[in-house]
């Protein structure tokens, strides 16, 4: 049994989906271990583990690179990440149609047809998700994408009080993958959903509820 499934009477009407991106829409780990595999042997590092990347993944730049390779010298670390990220982009055209978890496009789909606002919020630096979003073409899904802030929280708060006027924050979901996400979720009042599909791993967050698909989304009862 899923756990979104006893709460349809008792969700408000939802306005706003706000989505993080890396993990949650987007197997952003598929081009990060691809360009990983060219980048890493050149600097004489080993090339990490796909669940090694995926806990990683969420930490902001170059925190993401010194999760990855503790007690490498910080400088040489932050040299490679910025060669990883510059054979992202040339890997990502060829890559983007791996990139999406199945399922994330009809969601996307379904809750704009419904007249869901549909916004991104994520750590990510902004060249990076831009790139993402325009490469697996859905970029014209979202009202609002907001990143490259290391403090999630704080994003949300933002984004949340210039939303649409007149609207409560019962009306806001915030779905992702990391504990940071359902945090921030509940420090500014609003229900969380973790994307068991994607990332995230029940036993290492604290998420309202959990999917197992992306369109078990729906089951909140709010189309």
């Amino acid at each position: 049994m899923h756990e979104f499934s006893i709460l349809p009477n008792t969700v408000p009407k939802i306005h706003t989906v706000i989505f993080d991106l890396d993990g949650t829409l987007s197997d952003s780990a598929v081009l990060t271990i691809a360009a990983l595999e060219n980048v890493a042997p050149r600097y004489g590092f080993p090339v990490p583990t796909e669940e090694a990347v995926q806990k990683a993944t969420g930490h902001a730049n170059p925190e993401f690179y010194y999760i990855l390779f503790p007690g490498y010298p910080r400088d040489k670390v932050l040299d490679m990440g910025r060669s990883v990220e510059h054979e992202e982009l040339r890997l990502l055209p060829a890559i983007s149609g791996k990139l999406l978890f199945d399922g994330c496009l009809e969601l996307l789909t379904r809750l704009k047809e419904g007249g869901i606002r549909l916004n991104i919020a994520s750590t990510g630096d902004s060249e990076h998700v831009n790139s993402i979003l325009n490469a697996t073409g859905i970029m014209g899904f979202f009202d609002v994408v907001s990143c490259g802030c290391p403090d999630k929280t704080e994003m949300l708060c933002e984004m949340i009080d210039n939303g649409v006027p007149k609207r409560d924050k019962s009306g806001y979901i915030m779905v992702g993958d990391m504990k940071k996400d359902s945090d921030s979720a509940r420090a500014n009042g609003i229900l969380s959903v973790g994307a068991c599909y994607g990332y995230c791993k029940r036993a290492l967050s604290n998420f309202d509820m959990y999917i197992d698909s992306p369109m078990e989304l729906l089951g909140i009862g709010y189309l």
